[in-house]
């Protein structure tokens, strides 16, 4: 019987190998005693924790695939703050979906760096002017594709209220 923070829980497992089978009150153990005569897996389990409990993690493994240093994730947030305190800029900027491509794109482009390599960040980020010609490109292709999108439908709304900040007044 599997326990989740001391919570019985509506399965049982083989100490053998580790099936999952549901368990109900009715039946009891049946369905276990069943599956143990039919075990083939011969090898026994080694506990890996001083009770004889099993874990989540016995069956699940994780779905993070990495773990970013505490040291890396606390130079990120400093730079977050300096970022938004230096340049007066909203505290939503940081979360916003156009900055976080942006600091993915940049990210990305790390990863094709060694450590000991020395380019300089400013190579990497296009001018002012570079960007302000690009966007009126990408206007103009956001503003075919939300045509399109309209084109549809009967009777719409909009509603522009880009400038709300969340944490200020």
């Amino acid at each position: 019987i599997i326990y989740v923070d001391g919570k019985k829980q509506e399965i049982v497992s083989c100490d053998k190998c580790k099936q999952l089978m549901a368990y109900r009150a009715r039946d009891g153990t049946n369905s276990l005693a069943r599956h143990i005569r039919s075990c083939k897996n011969e090898s026994s389990i080694s506990s890996s924790n001083s009770s004889n409990q099993n874990q989540v993690t016995d069956y699940f493994s994780s779905s993070k695939t990495s773990i970013i240093p505490k040291k890396i994730k606390d130079r990120v947030k400093i730079a977050r703050v300096e970022f938004i305190a230096l340049d007066s800029r909203p505290f939503e900027t940081v979360s916003g979906e156009g900055f976080m491509k942006l600091a993915q794109s940049l990210f990305d482009a790390g990863k094709y760096f060694s450590p000991t390599s020395t380019v300089n960040l400013k190579d990497s980020i296009p001018s002012p002017v570079t960007v302000s010609r690009n966007v009126e490109d990408l206007y103009k292709k956001k503003q075919s594709e939300l045509a399109k999108l309209c084109i549809n439908i009967m009777y719409y709304c909009i509603i522009c209220d880009f400038w709300t900040e969340r944490y200020t007044a």
